[in-house]
């Protein structure tokens, strides 16, 4: 026979405790239950059995707890079974098949006075279990203690190594709910969560009140070893939702905390492997729509987003957010880094409400021995496609060999800077208005149609035109170690795109600047290196009368590159004449006597060789041919 839950569960009880104190065991007593539902649980097949003289035998084919994979083939057989007022068993014996632990066997003592007083212990030395049940009109207490308890659930949402633990549930008759936890060692895992109660026990403290909205969170605290502890109060549903919920977290080592509480439920996200330091105190108050409400002291906080590419070193000072008013935030750091390129100390000073930030005062943040200054910035409807920016800021001059060193790529000398007047957002695309200037070699570089597009993203896209304007050459070369070459350089980089910030694609051109009035010279050294670049011999001015120059007159120089796919197609100043028919033009053109013109045959290179080309120039003083 199916039954209702609560009152059917109860009428069971009374029946069989009736017919065991009255039937004096003088002769054979069976029951047979199909089913019995209860909150949350469920019994199937259910066979009582008393036999002369004292014996008793309970049956159950399985027991399902919620949505969890059934206990099965329970059995209970108690053969010193005494009767009287109520029943008692000293040695039962007890058996189970239960998921994730195998077969259980124990012994089980019980005693029943009536239906709303019973005492049970249940004792599994295999599995380190023990369990007490202790019923009577004004409460259920059960007391659970583990010792190098190991279990794993079937569909490896939950497992545990070696744990122990004591646990204890209080649930009275007024809808009170009391609960304890310790542990003394061991792991567990409940995804996504795993914790290591040998590095950090956790000692968790709640009690609740049910109503008519579901349940009162009168108190909750849970002290993680030395890393800190959580409290929290509110209003939950039925479920164990928060509707309203007041929580505080006193951190005095926030490693182990992120690692363990925060970094699980960022995988997939840009913040996957985040990792923080330091010490924190903050507050948080959760409503049915959300967070609306959070402020935190940092002191000394460290933090680390290998995905973004940031990090920031000693964070204090206070942090405020709020779905609806909030206060001004106040931080400083003594250091950080953005992707490789070194941060130094700063100090800003802005309010997140909602979705949206606004910078409260100029923020200067110093690197590459300048600085960003950011005068005004404002985001609106963060998170959001219809993201509105407002910006205006400087770079101060930064030092572009440091700029080159860390992003690695050659180095040299020079500044760049320049108003940055303006930042629009949409879909994740940055923008800037404007263009940047920097003074390189004795001339002048402008960046302009700049875009940086998912910046923060796993694969950054940058997007820019690159202008170059009567650079010194015998500077540059002097920097690369290429050679000596004299005259002024122009040059023009069109559709340049930059994949996690190493070039992809661009139309690129130098060229010796028009009219150019000053000296031009070009030595042995430079012509072997351009020479291979193009695919052309190299050494040959070492040999012969000709080793006697040290350098050669020039017109005019200049070299192109297309890059796609990988791939340079190469050109220079102009064709040039070729006995075998094979496309070449001129990198050099020579001037007076003795001539040297420079000619190129490769027309299609590939980028990461023509790199390695001239590093390997730049490195040992002479080209490397492939």
């Amino acid at each position: 026979m199916a039954s209702k839950p609560h009152k059917r569960v109860a009428v069971c009880w009374v029946l069989w405790l009736g017919l065991v104190s009255h039937t004096a065991f003088a002769s054979d007593l069976a029951l047979s239950i199909r089913r019995i539902d209860g909150p949350a649980w469920r019994a199937d097949n259910i066979k009582v059995k008393v036999l002369p003289p004292h014996i008793l035998q309970l049956r159950i084919g399985a027991i399902t707890l919620a949505d969890q994979p059934p206990i099965k083939d329970l059995l209970l057989s108690c053969r010193d079974l005494k009767a009287g007022q109520g029943a008692r068993c000293d040695k039962a014996k007890f058996s189970a098949l239960a998921p994730g632990l195998g077969k259980l066997e124990g012994v089980l003592q019980f005693k029943f006075h009536h239906a709303l007083r019973w005492q049970a212990e249940l004792e599994l030395p295999k599995q380190g279990l023990r369990v007490a049940l202790t019923q009577d009109p004004l409460q259920l207490a059960a007391e659970l203690q583990a010792k190098d308890f190991n279990f794993s659930e079937p569909g490896g949402r939950y497992a545990s190594e070696k744990l122990s633990a004591e646990a204890r549930l209080s649930l009275q008759g007024n809808g009170r709910v009391q609960f304890t936890l310790a542990t003394q060692g061991g792991q567990a895992y409940a995804e996504p969560l795993f914790l290591d109660f040998d590095a950090l026990p956790l000692k968790l403290d709640a009690l609740l009140q049910k109503n008519a909205k579901g349940w009162a969170l009168e108190h909750s605290s849970s002290v993680h070893g030395k890393a800190g502890s959580i409290e929290a109060s509110g209003q939950l549903d039925a479920a164990f939702k928060p509707l309203a919920l007041d929580a505080r977290l006193r951190a005095q080592d926030l490693a182990p905390l992120v690692t363990t509480a925060v970094q699980p439920f960022l995988i997939g996200s840009k913040l996957e492997g985040l990792s923080a330091s330091g010490r924190a105190d903050a507050k948080l108050s959760v409503h049915e729509a959300g967070v609306q409400d959070l402020s935190a002291t940092l002191d000394a906080v460290g933090f680390k987003a290998d995905k973004l590419g940031l990090t920031l070193n000693e964070i204090t000072g206070d942090l405020h957010w709020s779905a609806t008013q909030a206060a001004a935030s106040r931080l400083k750091w003594s250091g950080g880094a953005v992707k490789q390129i070194a941060l130094g100390a700063s100090a800003i000073r802005f309010r997140a409400q909602g979705k949206d930030f606004e910078l409260l005062e100029s923020w200067r943040q110093p690197l590459l021995e300048g600085a960003l200054k950011i005068e005004r910035f404002a985001l609106h409807e963060l998170g959001q496609a219809q993201l509105n920016a407002d910006f205006q800021g400087e770079l101060e001059p930064i030092n572009l060999a440091a700029l080159c060193k860390s992003l690695g790529w050659p180095e040299f000398s020079g500044t760049l800077g320049g108003r940055l007047p303006g930042l629009s957002v949409r879909d994740d695309v940055w923008t800037i208005d404007g263009a940047l200037e920097a003074q390189a070699f004795d001339g002048n570089l402008r960046v302009s149609k700049l875009q940086a597009i998912q910046p923060f993203g796993v694969l950054p896209r940058l997007l820019a035109d690159l202008s170059i304007r009567r650079l010194d050459l015998e500077r540059l070369t002097r920097t690369f170690s290429f050679g000596r070459i004299t005259g002024r350089l122009d040059g023009e980089v069109k559709n340049l795109r930059l994949l996690n910030w190493s070039p992809v694609a661009f139309d690129g051109r130098l060229y010796s600047t028009p009219d150019d009035d000053s000296q031009h010279r070009i030595s042995q050294r430079a012509i072997d290196n351009i020479s291979a670049l193009g695919g052309g011999p190299t050494g040959f001015l070492s040999r012969g009368v000709m080793s006697v120059f040290e350098d050669f007159a020039y017109d005019r120089l200049g070299i192109s590159c297309v890059l796609r796919d990988g791939v340079c197609q190469m050109d220079g100043v102009e064709a040039a004449g070729s006995d075998s028919g094979v496309p070449a033009y001129y990198l050099v053109k020579g001037a007076w006597l003795p001539r040297i013109d420079v000619v190129g045959y490769a027309q299609r290179v590939s980028w990461t060789s023509l790199l390695s080309q001239l590093k390997s120039a730049q490195a040992s003083g002479g080209p490397k041919l492939e």
